[in-house]
């Protein structure tokens, strides 16, 4: 079961779970089309656009990924459009996402809503680190948790 704390009543709140980390796992990207700009180093995902690594899945109407130099590694995810992102214990939604990979770390915007379990947040912005398994929910934070 994920753990919530309410850090304060000042709209911020924090989860931690223990999940594994998927960094070193392949990556997987489908959608309706694809247009790849080599020098922006760059490939543009658009229509039922989904991104899949290990356990972790992204899908949104357009997902932006940007490669560092040489198009070896990801550096940047860009989601945007009905963003859904869930790791098989929680699910999270936006309007907008940006995943960082060398920080492991996902920044939700926009109507953001965090399923844990018995547990629904919502809010304006949501941090969720990969590796850690944290995640810092803030602006207009609400809870609603349903006992069994």
């Amino acid at each position: 079961m994920t753990l919530c704390i309410l850090a304060s009543a000042a709209n911020t709140q924090t989860t931690d779970e223990n999940l594994p980390a998927n960094a070193s796992l392949p990556v997987e990207a489908t959608a309706d089309s694809l247009q790849v700009d080599s020098d922006a180093n760059s490939a543009v995902f658009e229509g039922n656009a989904i991104v899949t690594q290990g356990i972790l899945n992204l899908s949104a109407d357009k997902i932006t990924v940007y490669f560092e130099e040489g198009a070896r590694n990801i550096k940047t995810v860009i989601a945007e459009g009905h963003v859904k992102f869930t790791n098989d214990a929680e699910t999270a939604e936006a309007q907008n996402a940006n995943f960082d990979v060398l920080s492991q770390t996902v920044t939700f915007s926009q109507n953001v809503i965090l399923r844990q379990a018995q547990t629904i947040l919502t809010g304006n912005k949501l941090t969720y680190n990969i590796t850690t398994s944290r995640s810092k929910m803030s602006g207009n934070v609400k809870t609603v948790f349903a006992p069994k």
